[in-house]
């Protein structure tokens, strides 16, 4: 993952006949993390509908995770070809054009993800476990990646410490379909984890974690590590970060 404070999460833009005399109805939505710098941020999709006019429409804020937010844009007016995402931010002004090449979608493929894997969600959860006349608190991770499917053969995990990458430990992820399209051929997969259930560690308030996408055709791994300062998560019950 590149280590600009914005990348895209997610993005779909389509249009389709979802049947009853209806015909060209647009949908678009975009998703996008930025990195928490400052109090006031200023999101924009940057984009061209094809015919050579580029524009720009603001994202709005919708949640905060502490050290990012996410930033979204649902607009039935618009049907996307080419696009890359503006941040600015405490004077400063951030890029995420995928790497020079800009993110594209079409028809026969109508969504993306930003740098090929991104933590869609990650949950907390705890449980008890008997043994030796003792009960014990347990404690895991469960969570969704989401992937473009750039390959046949892939791996798709999470690497996980309890006690702030003293230690760490890699669960993979098991396929469990595609992210919904109204037409076409969704590029996105969703990738599911459950991190073993292991005593609670309580050396360590929170979690840390990355997520990882190894494409076993090219031999390229992709990370999200969350703007290179990983993913950090509570370990009480129901604690989430996207």
């Amino acid at each position: 993952m590149s280590e600009s404070p914005v990348e895209l999460k997610y993005m779909v833009s389509e249009t389709f006949s979802p049947g009853g005399g209806l015909t060209g109805v647009r949908n678009t939505v975009v998703s996008a993390k930025v990195r928490n710098l400052a109090f006031a941020k200023d999101v924009q999709l940057i984009y061209t509908q094809g015919d050579g006019q580029w524009r720009e429409a603001p994202l709005t804020f919708s949640r905060t995770f502490g050290d990012h937010d996410i930033f979204e844009r649902d607009d039935d007016t618009i049907v996307v070809a080419q696009c890359a995402l503006r941040y600015s931010s405490d004077g400063a002004t951030y890029w995420d054009n995928n790497s020079g090449w800009n993110y594209s979608v079409s028809g026969g493929g109508p969504n993306t993800v930003g740098g090929n894997v991104v933590l869609n969600q990650a949950t907390a959860r705890r449980g008890s476990e008997a043994g030796g006349g003792f009960v014990f608190t347990t404690s895991w991770l469960e969570g969704e990646i989401w992937v473009k499917n750039l390959s046949y053969q892939k791996r798709v995990g999470v690497r996980l410490s309890t006690n702030a990458w003293v230690s760490s430990n890699d669960t993979l992820a098991s396929y469990a379909g595609t992210v919904t399209t109204n037409e076409g051929l969704s590029q996105v997969e969703v990738w599911k984890f459950k991190t073993p259930e292991l005593n609670l560690d309580t050396s360590q308030p929170d979690f840390v974690f990355v997520v990882f996408y190894q494409d076993l055709d090219s031999g390229v791994t992709y990370w999200d590590n969350n703007f290179g300062q990983d993913f950090r998560l509570s370990k009480n019950e129901g604690m989430v970060v996207e």
